[in-house]
């Protein structure tokens, strides 16, 4: 879902606006986004890097971090899926079964797969948030697809990560990389 069917960008600015004033910076927000255009969402050390670089009004470093979880697990973000995602999806939709498996604290995927409508495209037993189940759901791990009534081997799966592509492979899925975003 994220950098696959919308610019995930679009969502990494929100949250990180609110995470950069806990510590009173707009150059702690500038740091954040940079890295995270660097080093990608699976890449979990940027609080704590942030925090050691731009200690502003300097709180406890681990009530810091519990505070910029909290606030990005919960944000309710505010995006839309573009006209060209869209037209994709409606015709994958037209002419095959699609289904979603999405990684990340299912909250948070929730409310964005809510916020994009990508319930138009992806049923409810077609979508798999991995979070609900634990982290051995997790990609590149195959114990999701016994959630989906897919045949594998005649599937496509559309990824951008390394994770996606794992997924894929280890299920027997052909594999499509895709970005959807500004840069990578």
């Amino acid at each position: 879902m994220d950098g696959t069917l919308y610019d995930e960008a679009e969502f990494i600015i929100q949250p990180y606006q609110q995470i950069a004033e806990l510590l009173g910076g707009h150059e702690s927000y500038l740091y954040m986004v940079n890295r995270w255009f660097e080093k990608g969402s699976s890449y979990n050390k940027i609080f704590d890097e942030v925090y050691d670089l731009y200690e502003g009004a300097k709180p406890v470093k681990e009530q810091f971090i519990k505070d910029a979880l909290h606030l990005f697990r919960h944000y309710e973000p505010q995006l839309q899926i573009s006209a060209r995602s869209a037209e994709v999806l409606n015709f994958f939709a037209r002419h095959y079964t699609l289904f979603l498996v999405t990684d990340g604290n299912p909250q948070l995927q929730r409310m964005k797969f809510l916020q994009l409508g990508l319930d138009k495209y992806f049923s409810k037993d077609r979508t798999v948030f991995t979070g609900d189940h634990g982290a051995e759901y997790h990609k590149p791990n195959t114990k999701s697809m016994n959630l989906l009534d897919i045949d594998a081997k005649k599937a496509v799966f559309f990824g951008d990560r390394h994770f996606d592509e794992g997924f894929a492979k280890n299920t027997g899925m052909q594999f499509q990389k895709v970005y959807n975003m500004i840069s990578r």
